[in-house]
């Protein structure tokens, strides 16, 4: 089964980017920009270049320290409603619903020198206050387009785009944010961009030092104006934020040094614009051997486990300010049914509206259903969210 859908995800991405290929090469509009994205906290890979873009654009226009600052922010109220329905007939169902503020972000950019930048991201959520990104990028010419980030970051392992205001589970299975040092070069201007690098990441191997020894590489590339593709490769999936957690304590002493060695991840994406209005998000994430048995979910596992998570997505502008979307997601080996351990549902699907009624401003509706390994239980969330940037 697992091979079965590993080799569908993969025809379905090249199908895809064959015809949208297609579709691009018919249309002649040059000034079809991709749909906007509006909803969620996902950053994806190519945002993150974006973001790149503009401090290698961005001059020192003033000696004076303020001027050389910019200031952003984010601030979402969320109001949430889920259902978890177990199979088990002894579990009772679960009912919850809330109001509250999601998340708070503030980033501080600090243009130092013209080929220096500074970045800091602070950010507040679940109720924790902590410095999500903080790094300082050195940015090469126009004749050399090189460039080296140093500090905390998310590396660039995955692309995690989406309409949706709930991560994808390529994300969930996926994002790393470590410390780590990571050197780009740009291919013929923008469209091609090579990037690798090193950190030292949660997940320890037994009876090995606290030293860096993991690595990420990454591809993307533009092969049409509106089509962007990528790969890449982690040699440690289990330093993602929340797989790590889901790493056992097979010895009891609480610490993360319980893998025997690390089991590498890799990614694909293709994300394209077409018609002007829709956009289609594809993408798989999976690790690239097995993780042995009780190294992952639970330590009395008998089972090796190999996670893999897909996204598909296709979101529809109906005007510059109002867009929706479908999404069907799932995985392999996303959780251990015997122990009620969960990382990613088998399969989930939902819709999503976002109307930017305001500048910067952006009202939300989402609707989910997942369902979980060997009929564990089957999950309904509906959330609305305002959000604002500035």
């Amino acid at each position: 089964m697992k091979k079965m859908m590993t080799e569908m995800l993969a025809a379905m991405l090249i199908c895809t980017w064959m015809s949208l290929t297609c579709v691009a090469q018919e249309s002649t509009d040059t000034d079809m920009m991709p749909t906007e994205q509006h909803a969620g906290g996902v950053k994806s890979l190519e945002k993150r270049i974006q973001q790149l873009e503009a401090a290698v654009g961005r001059e020192v226009t003033s000696d004076k320290w303020y001027d050389r600052l910019q200031f952003s922010g984010v601030l979402e109220v969320e109001a949430g409603y889920s259902k978890t329905d177990f199979k088990d007939p002894a579990a009772d169902d679960e009912k919850t619903s809330d109001i509250d503020l999601a998340t708070v972000e503030l980033g501080v950019d600090a243009k130092i020198a013209e080929h220096v930048d500074g970045h800091v991201l602070i950010k507040w959520e679940a109720d924790e206050l902590f410095v999500d990104e903080g790094f300082v990028t050195l940015i090469g010419t126009e004749a050399m387009p090189a460039y080296l980030v140093a500090g905390r970051q998310y590396i660039p392992f995955g692309n995690f785009d989406s309409h949706f205001l709930t991560d994808p589970t390529t994300l969930i299975l996926g994002e790393t944010n470590e410390g780590a040092l990571v050197g780009g070069y740009r291919f013929k201007g923008e469209m091609i961009d090579f990037s690798a690098g090193v950190f030292n990441g949660k997940v320890k191997e037994i009876d090995n030092d606290d030293q860096i020894s993991n690595y990420v590489v990454a591809l993307v590339f533009s092969p049409l104006e509106n089509v962007t593709c990528g790969a890449s490769y982690t040699s440690n999936l289990a330093a993602a934020e929340t797989t790590a957690e889901f790493i056992t304590d097979l010895d009891g002493d609480g610490s993360t040094d319980n893998i025997a060695s690390f089991v590498g991840g890799w990614s694909a994406f293709v994300s394209a614009t077409f018609w002007e209005r829709f956009k289609l998000i594809g993408e798989y994430v999976g690790a690239s051997e097995d993780f042995r048995a009780g190294e992952l979910y639970d330590a009395g596992d008998t089972q090796k486990r190999q996670p893999q998570a897909w996204n598909l997505e296709l979101g529809f502008a109906f005007t510059d300010t109002l867009e929706a979307a479908v999404r069907y997601e799932g995985s392999d080996d996303g959780g251990d049914a015997n122990s009620g351990e969960f990382l990613l549902p088998e399969s989930q699907y939902g819709a999503v509206v976002n109307w930017g009624f305001y500048e910067n401003t952006n009202l939300a509706l989402e609707y989910l259903h997942g369902e979980f390994e060997g009929d564990y239980q089957e999950t309904d969330t509906a959330t609305l969210q305002l959000a604002v940037e500035f």
